[in-house]
């Protein structure tokens, strides 16, 4: 967590995903670079003009939640500010992939019904083009101490132990545990692959092991409301065609629904 990417346009739901980013900083010794996104619309491409002012109100903006940050810094904290003109995923992710950030950090809005089919989520559109570790905060979701962390997993297991490295050195600096669960599928299920034990060898974890009826996201949801959860880890993997043409993963409807935040991590091994 040294570097850490928090994406913003100066909201409410991006101050509050700005509050996890300054937690961990401090807690590492870590460097937050705050980014903001403008684009003009295509109607208003001639008008250099507003182009400019937008950039002037953003830079201001931007200078001024840098100083909020920096009094909220401890001694090793560092902080800087980036406004660029483009469209938020390609930047964000560009940035992410190009840059050597460990982490991204944003707020993510709720959507549903058709919305999940579009991917009409920043949040959603830069998980799917980055393998960076993103942490999405649920629109007005206050901050709170991370004690306890729902690792929800398939029965695909991970295909190497850096998957794994963002979720176990979160849970280490914030004393957490971790909780693996998963939903059995019935006859056809393989269970939690026993690798995980040794990948989260280093910190406190357990299994929890479910059979119901209910969707996989419901079974989620509901454990991490029964358990008393303070953040939910999943995993990204590649989808086939077939399965990105015609279903919404389990991950995506969860960036949309997730009552705490949510690490994505990737894992297209």
């Amino acid at each position: 967590m040294k570097k850490i990417l928090v994406p913003t346009d100066f909201s409410k739901n991006a101050e509050n995903a700005l509050v996890y980013a300054i937690d961990f900083a401090n807690k590492c010794n870590g460097k937050i670079t705050l980014v903001n996104t403008f684009r003009l619309p295509s109607t208003a491409s001639m008008l250099v003009s507003v182009e400019r002012i937008m950039e002037k109100e953003a830079q201001e903006q931007m200078e001024g939640l840098l100083h909020q940050v920096e009094s909220k810094l401890n001694g090793m904290g560092l902080v800087d500010g980036k406004v660029i003109r483009g469209d938020a995923v390609s930047i964000i992710a560009e940035l992410a992939n190009k840059t050597g950030y460990d982490m991204i950090i944003m707020g993510t809005q709720g959507a549903s019904g058709l919305k999940e089919l579009f991917m009409g989520s920043t949040a959603n559109g830069v998980i799917k083009n980055t393998n960076v570790p993103v942490l999405a905060i649920p629109a007005d979701f206050a901050f709170r101490p991370i004690r306890q962390i729902a690792f929800a997993m398939d029965d695909v297991g991970i295909s190497q132990p850096g998957v794994t490295a963002m979720l176990v050195e979160i849970a280490r600096n914030c004393g957490a545990k971790v909780l693996v669960f998963h939903q059995g599928l019935g006859d056809y299920d393989d269970g939690i692959d026993p690798s995980i034990d040794i990948y989260l060898d280093d910190i406190e974890h357990s299994f929890h092991y479910e059979l119901d009826d209910t969707s996989i996201n419901d079974s989620i949801n509901n454990f991490v409301k029964d358990y008393d959860v303070d953040m939910l880890c999943m995993v990204r993997r590649q989808r086939s065609f077939l399965e990105s043409a015609f279903h919404v993963s389990v991950t995506t409807r969860e960036i949309f629904n997730s009552p705490v935040p949510l690490l994505v991590l990737s894992d297209e091994g």
